[in-house]
């Protein structure tokens, strides 16, 4: 009878985390389930966001160390305790919302808004699509949340081996993400357009040494046998033509990266609460030209400038 309350405990928490619902840990649960506000999870993209531009690249992982200047930052920000393996956790939970992103981006009929940083369909084709899904509705005809902060954090590589945040497997320890000595490959443009090169070349010659075996055959005269077969060539054209489409998308893969100084400037400003920084470089990190801007200006115009931002929209 135990075995199988055993059985059916573990059933249950496999089909929740499936779901997409963070499940705390046995320590976690002593102390009372964590409840992630707006703010909070703005807070830990943005700081990540900050690391990542010092120099802390995704694919490496997120090294426990990392994670725990988050946690420690987070607990002064909000008054509650929070632990390295939380924040962990919580990362995981945008990186399945960035997968479900990156996924419908590629609807067809799907536009994407740089400036809104949102997907969009046609009326008729939007109410198809959510009438058979209906809780894409959030991420359809309506702004991304934190669309720039999860481009930072998970669109510049994709890790593997343990350091990879898989959104399928159990929730799992920082320092196990931490010790594994698995990296993912970096993309070498000059190595791509060796390749290209090479494939290209060897399709010339091939189709070359195929003319010169259908002229003369004198017994002095010996040709080499074409190597490749038409299908060969035809198998090589296409893998040329992938590899200059990837080489293409690549080049034009735009990386915003944030300036080092930007969160010192707005998060120190005397006279405000934290909050309404967080959410006031939340915005200034989703507006490059801003927050460029604003770097440039005395520290009265930053106060001048963030009060105007806070009455426009409504915090004052």
């Amino acid at each position: 009878m135990a075995e199988e309350v055993v059985q059916v405990v573990g059933d249950v928490a496999q089909e929740v985390q499936q779901a997409g619902v963070e499940v705390a840990s046995p320590e976690q649960r002593g102390r009372g389930a964590m409840r992630w506000t707006s703010a909070m999870s703005d807070f830990v993209l943005c700081r990540m966001c900050q690391l990542i531009s010092t120099g802390v690249r995704t694919d490496k992982g997120f090294k426990e160390v990392h994670l725990n200047q988050v946690a420690k930052a987070l607990q002064e920000f909000s008054g509650n305790e929070v632990t390295g393996t939380q924040v962990y956790n919580h990362l995981r939970k945008w990186r399945q919302r960035w997968m479900r992103v990156s996924k419908l981006r590629e609807l067809s009929g799907a536009n994407w808004d740089e400036d809104c940083c949102m997907i969009t369909l046609e009326e008729e084709h939007y109410k198809g699509h959510i009438k058979a899904h209906p809780n894409d509705a959030e991420f359809l005809n309506k702004p991304t949340e934190n669309y720039r902060q999860m481009l930072t954090i998970f669109g510049t590589g994709l890790a593997t081996g343990k350091y990879a945040m898989g959104s399928n497997k159990a929730l799992g320890s920082s320092s196990d993400c931490a010790a594994s000595s698995m990296k993912a490959e970096p993309y070498d443009e000059e190595k791509t357009f060796k390749a290209m090169d090479d494939v290209a070349k060897l399709w010339g010659e091939a189709s070359k040494d195929g003319k010169d075996t259908t002229s003369g055959c004198g017994a002095g005269n010996k040709r080499k046998r074409a190597v490749l077969t038409e299908e060969d060539i035809v198998v090589l054209s296409n893998i040329t033509n992938a590899v200059k489409d990837v080489a293409t998308t690549i080049r034009e893969t735009k990386v915003e990266v944030i300036h080092p100084d930007l969160y010192g400037a707005v998060m120190y400003m005397p006279g405000f609460t934290e909050e309404v920084l967080i959410c006031a470089f939340s915005h200034l990190v989703d507006n490059k030209a801003q927050g460029d801007a604003i770097l440039k200006m005395t520290d009265s115009h930053h106060v001048l400038w963030l009060r105007t931002w806070l009455a426009k929209h409504y915090y004052m």
